[in-house]
């Protein structure tokens, strides 16, 4: 990591003053870019006076009256929104509530608002206005500003701006490249209004699809089917969920399109052809599907990346079908069936989570690959008693850290969280906000963030911990799957949608039931016996080493059913998109 550009807060008061604008305001973007691209994980002594002096220097001449900005400045900082919140976050000032009142009062001033207006501020502003007087960058700053879900949701009020932001509606929007922080991010600010900015987002990329689609020559074998996704390697979540049913496949021709570059390079032995699919200058080249012959276009993991989205509002193929490799609905894609388990949804009315058609197979909806780690059998030593918490750091909201912080109050020995949050907190220097907000809410506890680590080191560190504790809303499904192959204890936290009922489900699946918590006070009650009962964690302890996971979690004895339910929706898709009932099609054993 390169250190932090030096700067003299003389020499920038000497720019403002002779009017030399736009040097200062690239000498502004150099410091704020370098804190876009490196992610500290921790502040000293010297780091913390280096964010101090910059925020303060930055804000009394940013804020100036008569400071201006060239609308190339404008697009840049505006850009840098939440790197500006996050540094705001690490230094005394907070945030930029104080500036934000300044401003209002300036003429001139609707860049630099947007520029400093996040979800961490407690004032608020007519978004409408903004996209009035400049509906380009109010539009690119309204995608940016829902980035703040990716490391600020532990604070309440993060989680309120965000439920106000994405409930705002402006035919003006305009969604460009950024579709990631409200497809993606608003699945997990609360379970809810990822349904209505979905559907914005959606009707938008249709129209501008309409022209490109317009092109696409399809001639359907049914017997060809095209996998598209750009999380296909051993270690991901998407390919140990969905390996076992895709090679349960047979009498299929399998074209697998990688969606991007970013990543492992993808393991491709399931596949009888190879392609690659790219943003090209800013756009999606649909070059190597344009003409094609599938019968049907499966996406194991819509809404994970750009690509994804892009392509889910086309009509590529005539029967286009997602799985939960990012388990939600795309509400109101170009996607005709979402194949899930039904052991995993509600047992009544599943279909009302859903826009597509619901298909159900037996079981889970995914057939989890065993881990590839070794245990090591033994626990580190430590004077406190240690809790996994295993979750990306959007899955850690305000809601869960109040249930954690009823965990502390109640335990009965010192605590220290272990929060292993993977490739998360790692963008727009939002790592140490992140952790100071999780650490202010659990006092009386340790708390430990664990980022980025090689996924066998990351097994031992969980090796390490006492139990495990789900996250909600959202929780865990091959994160629940390592702690059963570790034989760790956890507690989930089940709910109304399938991410947040697949841990409970693999509990019940193993005979653990017992742990699998239907409110809060059940799920901080369960994880109060196990920290403060020994002889009761014992016993789950070795009913877990007693388990026999590759008949139960690692079963592929399910696997078959996929291709039943393929074969299925095939058969009987002209007259299944006649019908007006939406219920869920049910693929019995």
């Amino acid at each position: 990591m390169h250190s932090a550009p030096a700067f003299d807060s003389h020499q920038w008061t000497e720019l403002y003053q002779r009017g030399q604008h736009e040097v200062l305001a690239d000498r502004f973007l150099e410091v704020l870019n370098h804190f876009h691209l490196n992610t500290y994980r921790s502040v000293g002594p010297i780091l913390q006076q280096y964010v101090d002096t910059f925020v303060e220097v930055f804000l009394r001449l940013f804020c100036q009256p008569d400071f201006r900005l060239s609308d190339r400045h404008a697009v840049d900082l505006v850009t840098c929104n939440l790197t500006i919140s996050n540094l705001a976050a690490m230094s005394r000032f907070q945030t930029t509530d104080p500036q934000l009142k300044m401003l209002a009062q300036q003429p001139n001033n609707v860049a630099r608002i947007l520029a400093l207006w996040s979800a961490r501020n407690a004032g608020k502003f007519d978004r409408r206005a903004f996209f009035e007087a400049a509906p380009g960058l109010t539009s690119l700053w309204y995608t940016v500003y829902a980035d703040a879900f990716r490391g600020g949701l532990p604070r309440a009020r993060v989680v309120a701006n965000l439920q106000e932001h994405l409930a705002f509606e402006d035919a003006r929007a305009q969604f460009g490249a950024r579709l990631n922080p409200l497809y993606f991010g608003s699945t997990y600010v609360d379970g809810r209004c990822d349904r209505q900015i979905k559907q914005i987002v959606n009707r938008r990329l249709r129209d501008a699809a309409r022209t490109v689609e317009a092109t696409v020559q399809n001639s359907p074998d049914p017997r060809k089917i095209a996998v598209l996704s750009g999380s296909w390697w051993p270690a991901h979540s998407v390919y140990r969920n969905y390996y076992a049913y895709l090679k349960a496949l047979t009498g299929y021709h399998l074209t697998f399109f990688r969606l991007g570059n970013e990543g492992v390079a993808p393991e491709v032995g399931l596949f009888h052809e190879v392609k690659q699919l790219n943003v090209v200058n800013g756009l999606l080249d649909i070059e190597p599907i344009r003409k094609n012959d599938f019968g049907l276009i499966y996406y194991p993991d819509v809404g994970m990346t750009r690509h994804s989205i892009l392509l889910a509002n086309m009509r590529l193929a005539p029967i286009q079908v997602a799985s939960p490799g990012h388990s939600v609905s795309t509400w109101g894609a170009e996607i005709d069936y979402f194949i899930s388990g039904a052991d995993a949804e509600l047992p009544e009315q599943p279909e009302r989570n859903y826009s597509e058609r619901l298909v159900l197979l037996p079981g889970a909806g995914v057939i989890h690959n065993r881990p590839l780690y070794t245990p090591r059998g033994r626990r580190q030593t430590t004077a406190e008693f240690v809790i996994n918490c295993s979750c990306f750091a959007w899955k850690v909201n305000h809601g869960f850290c109040q249930a954690l912080r009823k965990v502390v109050d109640g335990a009965r020995k010192p605590l220290r969280f272990r929060l292993f949050v993977g490739r998360s907190a790692g963008q727009n220097c939002d790592f140490v906000p992140f952790a100071r907000d999780v650490a202010a809410l659990l006092p009386g506890a340790a708390v430990e963030v664990i980022a980025s680590i090689p996924y066998p080191d990351y097994m031992a560190r969980m090796e390490d911990g006492d139990i495990c504790l789900d996250a909600y809303h959202f929780g865990g499904c091959n994160t629940v799957a390592d702690s059963l192959y570790l034989r760790k204890p956890i507690v989930t936290w089940e709910g109304d949608k399938w991410y947040n009922r697949i841990g409970s489900q693999m509990l019940r699946l193993v005979g653990l039931d017992e742990l699998a918590a239907r409110s809060e006070d059940q799920y901080v009650n369960h994880a109060l016996r196990l920290i403060n009962d020994d002889s009761y964690r014992a016993g789950i302890e070795e009913r877990l080493r007693g388990l026999d996971l590759d008949r139960t979690v690692f079963s592929t004895a399910d696997a078959p059913y996929f291709q039943k339910g393929i074969d299925s929706l095939i058969a009987n898709h002209a007259r299944l998109k006649t019908e007006t009932d939406r219920s869920a099609i049910r693929i019995e054993r």
